[in-house]
């Protein structure tokens, strides 16, 4: 190319240097002024520029003709160097005039749609286009053709041969013509098939990530690590949580405002010194929501960090806890509970014979088993049974008092710890529990009498039917009754001694409720006895032959004193029985007034002669609370005592229990004072704090008697016993189980009374 330039350019200048120099030569003289000479310098001259312009055509066509062939091959023509070239590309390459029609379509179409290139040759592109997406086409063509954009880039979907669509990127450019006005389109599309799929599997995946996040029982989370926990996104979970919508909470000034303000410096801190070690973080805390409501919240999160450590978020989940923290409150408070009855479970029933058996504590254990509930599960169904157990269930724990517990120990089997019985039948404040004997024989009875109390208080219980459902059921019981008295035996054998003699069962409740059996020869001997001396104790007040004897009378001092004493009846069946015992008898006998009245003129008898003449008799009833029939008994006695002239000389020393809204109590001890009787209350200043409030006519009676436990005094109470006689002016006497006789001043120092009770006192 370079040489046929060189040749060009000297041939010009050859004819140039040609023409000048003859013109220069004949003007100077140095050549001859003739005609041929002229025409041959001119001539030559015009050969060289005519070869030379004939070079210079010929340039461009050698230069085509270098840089559109390879060596060694020949010749092309120029279109067909073109369509190669575009035919090679991947992309469709496109020509379109301004109606959107092709002109120009590469190879690449028929690969893409698989339809055939001449044949859509000269037919508009819009016949290609999903019909979602012609709006979107015709609006991209109109931008270029309208010059409003040099260049556009957008997606649509083409439809193929085989009818489906496939989504390609579009890049248009305007063409233009000679004149510059716009022609057409020409551009390329594409194939993103590939990348919508995995666009499509990410939006997916993105969708289902987001459904179960917003479908899970809490809120999933990210916050920056500042002070107000700013939330850069959360789920819709945080609603049911917090009671805010996503958009609001992502709004709120401050997740740290929902946390309950006695943890915010908790959260803060522990979350601060976990991310410091870069751990994950589990914590627990109150938030109060949008309404007020208070939550406990578990929060399991982690910090998010960059590669060189910077911290960037936090991420984590939180979920409600509060029903998991109310059941763990519920189960300190209440700790293995039975599901069906509410009661305690048999595990708990056993951890307590434990601490009774470590305590060295007298008690007895009774297994209570339902005999008809398999009939009642035939005839009603489960349901309608275990609608029954939660019933007894219901009654066995009201019938629980202080010192006993109920429980199941499975299926229809249920098991009472006893520590001290409930109120006995037919006097609602007496509780034998509290007599406790000296022998181990007397210990016996009395769990036994105890025993049987709470065996009559089932039957009781039992005797009314259940109504469940529309439907009245009432049901019978087998009782088995283990006694602890002394010896060390271990709690699952108490429970299986307690079941073995529920199925020995034969003896009946008065009811015939309850059929029951005590575990052990000699606890069967000693109830067995009992129950034969309480039908002899029974023909007895009807036969009136009841004869009752004086245990004791004991003096306090030696000055002006009073001296009280006790009674007892011998029973030709179980010997003697204190007083205590008696009262039990009478009490379930429903003669417990007649008993009294003896019992009272037992004592005036049998003691009024043995008293000095400075002496007061005091008649005590500290052994049986104060009920209606013990106030009638009590009158009964006083008035046939009216009638002699030792009636001056009676003191009465009441309990300090007694039954709460009894009728007519004030007025009856008024008429007692009228008549000359000096009355005094029996106190315990155990019962001054942790028992029974001390009664309102403890005040206006004429002397108190505090009986103190010689081997643990209780100062505290003992004072304020003290300080409340010393403020209405109550002389205060002594009484405890210390020996009076042989140490009597010691009741005296023991309450601080300087002077007894005497005649003008």
């Amino acid at each position: 190319m370079r040489g046929s330039i060189m040749l060009t350019v000297w041939l010009y200048l050859g004819g140039a240097a040609a023409a000048c120099g003859y013109a220069v030569g004949a003007t100077m003289g140095w050549l001859p002024s003739s005609t041929p000479l002229a025409v041959g310098c001119l001539g030559g001259a015009l050969v060289l520029v005519s070869v030379a312009a004939a070079t210079n055509r010929r340039v461009p066509v050698r230069h085509a003709d270098v840089t559109t062939h390879r060596p060694n091959i020949g010749p092309i023509a120029l279109h067909r160097d073109y369509r190669a070239l575009v035919d090679g590309i991947e992309d469709i390459v496109f020509e379109t005039d301004a109606d959107a029609t092709f002109h120009f379509l590469n190879h690449a179409w028929k690969s893409v749609t698989m339809l055939d290139v001449h044949l859509c040759l000269h037919t508009p592109l819009f016949r290609y286009i999903h019909p979602d997406e012609q709006a979107l086409n015709r609006e991209q063509f109109l931008t270029v053709l309208s010059r409003h954009s040099d260049a556009c880039r957008y997606e649509t979907r083409l439809i193929c041969h085989d009818g489906h669509p496939r989504w390609m990127e579009v890049r248009l450019r305007p063409r233009f013509d000679g004149h510059g006005e716009v022609i057409g389109t020409t551009g390329m599309m594409t194939d993103i098939q590939s990348r919508k799929r995995a666009e499509d599997v990410l939006r997916a995946r993105d969708r289902s990530l987001s459904t179960l996040l917003d479908h899970l029982p809490g809120m999933a989370f990210r916050c920056r690590n500042d002070r107000r926990w700013t939330m850069e996104f959360v789920s819709d979970g945080c609603f049911e949580l917090t009671g805010l919508e996503a958009v609001d909470l992502l709004n709120h000034p401050s997740y740290d405002a929902l946390i309950h303000p006695d943890d915010r410096a908790y959260v803060w801190d522990y979350v601060q010194s976990q991310l410091a070690q870069h751990k994950a973080f589990h914590l627990r805390y109150r938030i109060r929501t949008h309404a007020g409501q208070e939550k406990w919240v578990s929060e399991r999160s982690r910090g998010i960090f960059a590669g060189n450590g910077t911290l960037l978020a936090i991420e984590g989940f939180i979920s409600d806890i509060s029903g998991q923290k109310r059941d763990e409150e519920r189960a300190e408070r209440e700790p293995l509970r039975d599901r069906l009855t509410g009661l305690k479970s048999r595990a708990l029933l056993l951890d307590r014979i434990d601490l009774a058996l470590q305590y060295s504590a007298p008690f007895m254990l009774l297994c209570l088993d339902v005999d008809n509930l398999k009939r009642i599960n035939e005839r009603h169904g489960r349901a309608f049974g275990d609608q029954l157990l939660t019933r007894l269930g219901e009654r066995l724990a009201a019938c629980c008092g202080p010192g006993i517990s109920a429980g199941r120990s499975g299926g229809d089997e249920f098991a009472i710890l006893a520590l001290q019985a409930p109120a006995g039948v037919g006097s609602p404040t007496l509780d034998p529990a509290r007599f406790a004997g000296r022998t181990q024989d007397e210990r016996r009875l009395r769990s036994v009498i105890c025993a049987l109390t709470l065996v009559d208080t089932i039957a009781a219980m039992l005797d009314t039917p259940f109504e469940i459902d529309g439907v009245s059921v009432s049901i019978n019981a087998r009782l088995g009754i283990a006694i602890r008295i002394s010896n060390r035996p271990e709690a699952r054998a108490m429970l299986r001694d307690a079941l073995r003699a529920v199925y020995s069962a034969q003896w009946q409740s008065a009811n015939g409720t309850v059929r029951y059996a005590f575990a052990g020869e000699t606890a069967r001997r000693t109830a067995q006895a009992w129950r034969r001396s309480l039908v002899e104790f029974a023909r007895a007040f009807d036969s009136q032959g009841l004869q009752v004897s004086l245990a004791q009378v004991t003096p306090l001092g030696d000055g002006l004193a009073w001296a009280e004493g006790s009674a007892c009846w011998h029973s030709t069946r179980a010997g003697t029985i204190p007083a205590a015992h008696l009262f039990l008898y009478a009490a379930q006998a429903g003669t417990l007034d007649k008993l009294v009245a003896r019992y009272l003129l037992a004592i005036f008898d049998q003691a009024y002669p043995l008293l000095k003449p400075q002496q007061r008799l005091c008649l005590c009833l500290d052994t049986v609370p104060l009920d209606a029939m013990v106030l009638r008994g009590i009158q009964g006695a006083l008035q046939a005592l009216a009638r002699t002239a030792a009636h001056a000389r009676i003191d009465l020393l009441l309990p300090q229990l007694a039954e709460p809204g009894l009728a007519g109590l004030d007025a009856a001890l008024a008429g007692l004072r009228q008549d000359g009787i000096r009355l005094g209350v029996d106190l315990t200043p155990a019962a001054a704090h942790d028992g029974p409030p001390l009664p309102d006519w403890a005040l206006l009676v004429d002397f108190w008697r505090i009986r103190l436990d010689h081997g643990a005094p209780d100062t505290s109470n003992l004072e304020r016993l003290l300080r409340i006689a010393a403020r209405h002016g109550i002389p205060v006497a002594a009484g405890g189980q210390s020996d009076a006789a042989s140490s009597p001043d010691r009741f005296q120092h023991w309450v601080g009374v300087a002077e007894p009770i005497g005649l003008e006192g």
